[in-house]
């Protein structure tokens, strides 16, 4: 079937030359759901964590605007504390979908980088 699907141009005696994509280019195959996941694993974990950190910010400064009120400082603080806990979910994440990579893939497999 792949032999189908290949491009194909035949040389002055009829032969079949295999024309190969750019340098760089996917190509296909059982690795490129493999890079799409890891790809879309990067990038979520980015998001997450980027995420987490502006909140981390916002946090920072409602605290800094409460003006001593009590309950505008509880809820800077919840804020807070709600960024650094989503942080260490992400980081926890990250740990843990390495290690059952590496555990079921092998040493060698990575799914946050590409191959």
């Amino acid at each position: 079937m792949m032999k189908l699907l290949a491009l194909q141009i035949p040389d002055a005696n009829g032969n079949p030359i295999n024309i190969q994509g750019a340098v760089g280019m996917p190509q296909g195959g059982t690795g490129s759901l493999a890079n799409i996941v890891g790809t879309g694993l990067n990038l979520l974990i980015l998001a997450a964590v980027i995420l987490c950190l502006l909140f981390l910010i916002w946090g920072g400064f409602s605290w800094l605007m409460s003006e001593g009120d009590k309950q505008k400082i509880g809820q800077a603080r919840q804020k807070i504390v709600f960024a650094i806990i989503g942080l260490l979910v992400v980081f926890m994440a990250f740990f843990i979908i390495n290690v059952f990579y590496r555990f079921f893939l092998g040493s060698g497999a990575n799914p946050l980088t590409y191959p």
